[in-house]
């Protein structure tokens, strides 16, 4: 095998391009960067990755589109693109960027949008943020982000978390906006504008010791309604039960009692 030489007094002092080439490599296994543009119509979805100063041409790097990653690569999927701005790590096989393995470089810090969403062990929360404008270098506008979302920039807009040493589980949506389903099995429940729909074949309630509502109006259509047990009607306070019986044409009925005025 032939091997040639360069003089490095014509090279910039590079003698033997093999070598440099293999130090590039390495340096170029990890990489971190910011994600710089996104394109979540392509097939599949990619992002284009900026590494170092944009204005330091010497040391500035912009990938070509590499594809977007997910938390399981087949059957069972999840999808949570990443956005304009935020901070990635490269992985790349054998220092090629071309091929590189796109993966979110979450470390927290002072910033608004980059804290932690917690300080206590155990628990497992995970919140939806208004994205800052391209001003802010954030991800809203075109092609990262939403638009037309409501509240400040930086605004928790939902969350969703459980606490595994209380067994609390929370799911928070925006006030007044949004809704949140649940559907699965046959039924349905839709919270959406103050208003909670519930749609099932049957529903049965099963309270242990005590079943209260309280509302203003109270209304019940159905082709017959049945009660079990005592039924106390027109009473000014839950506390009370009454001992008249109501009175019908065949006779005072057995377990029905109203308040007498």
């Amino acid at each position: 095998m032939v091997k040639f030489l360069r003089d490095p007094a014509y090279t910039g002092g590079v003698s033997d391009p093999e070598a440099t080439d293999i130090d590039r490599r390495a340096q170029d296994v990890v990489k971190f960067g910011r994600v710089k543009e996104v394109d979540y119509k392509r097939s599949p979805p990619s992002y284009r990755v900026e590494i170092g100063d944009e204005n330091d041409e010497d040391n500035y790097i912009l990938t070509d589109w590499l594809p977007a990653t997910g938390g399981r690569a087949k059957g069972d999927r999840e999808t949570h693109y990443l956005e304009k701005g935020e901070k990635v790590a490269l992985l790349a096989e054998g220092g090629e960027l071309a091929t590189a393995y796109v993966m979110p470089a979450g470390q927290y810090t002072e910033e608004d949008d980059e804290k932690e969403t917690t300080d206590k062990p155990g628990v497992w929360r995970k919140v939806f943020q208004k994205p800052k404008s391209e001003d802010s270098q954030g991800g809203e506008g075109e092609g990262g982000g939403q638009d037309g979302l409501e509240g400040e920039e930086g605004e928790i807009l939902g969350e969703i978390s459980y606490d595994r040493e209380t067994g609390d589980w929370l799911i928070k949506g925006i006030e007044d906006k949004g809704s949140i389903t649940l559907e699965g099995a046959g039924c349905k429940i839709v919270m959406k504008d103050g208003t909670i729909t519930l749609k099932a074949k049957n529903v049965v309630v099963e309270a242990g010791d005590k079943f209260e509502s309280n509302t203003k109006q109270s209304l019940h259509t159905a082709n017959a309604f049945k009660t079990i047990g005592k039924t106390y009607l027109g009473l000014e306070d839950k506390n009370d039960t009454p001992e008249d019986k109501v009175v019908t044409e065949a006779g005072p009925t057995k377990q029905t009692f109203a308040k007498v005025g």
